[in-house]
């Protein structure tokens, strides 16, 4: 069992869940939840986006550190759903819009410290022992990141474009 496997594990257990409720929150079967915690295979992002909605400490679970004041990240509606942003009384559109940035925001640094933590890691004597397994999971999250990059910014010029 990895590092990361044997934390994904014991944050599954300081919440009180299974492997099937916290895999079905990750959006994966409990098959695929116990090879993540068995080190088998690296969870992907929108796996591990998921499970920090539902209280995981997600820092902890990639970089071993741990989080000083954890807090559970609150969820909001996917994009689709926006209707129910617009129902909620008790905030209005621009109390949302914050909130939303303050989580996107937390998420980056979420995301920002894991890459350093696997840039430490693939720069170590021991992972080059095992590039070519490391080297599909690289390559994967590359094509991920590639992706969300080029969504974000097209989400963006098309704000700036409309804005003006």
């Amino acid at each position: 069992m990895n590092g990361i496997g044997k934390r994904l594990r014991q944050e599954r257990k300081r919440l009180k869940l299974t492997q099937s409720a916290l895999g079905a929150i990750g959006g994966v079967e409990a098959n695929a939840q116990g090879h993540y915690e068995s080190g088998q295979r690296l969870p992907r992002a929108d796996y591990l986006f998921r499970i920090a909605a539902a209280g995981v400490d997600i820092t902890r679970v990639v970089t071993g550190v741990e989080t000083t004041a954890r807090k559970e990240i609150p969820v909001f509606p996917a994009a689709q759903d926006s209707q129910s942003l617009d129902s909620d009384e008790d905030l209005d559109s621009s109390e949302s819009m914050v909130k939303i940035i303050s989580q996107l925001r937390q998420s980056l640094w979420i995301t920002a410290n894991a890459l350093c933590e696997v840039t430490r890691l693939v720069d170590s004597e021991e992972a080059r022992s095992s590039t070519d397994h490391v080297e599909d999971h690289l390559k994967v999250l590359q094509g991920d990141a590639d992706m969300f990059a080029a969504l974000a910014l097209a989400k963006v010029q098309r704000a700036a474009h409309e804005t003006h």
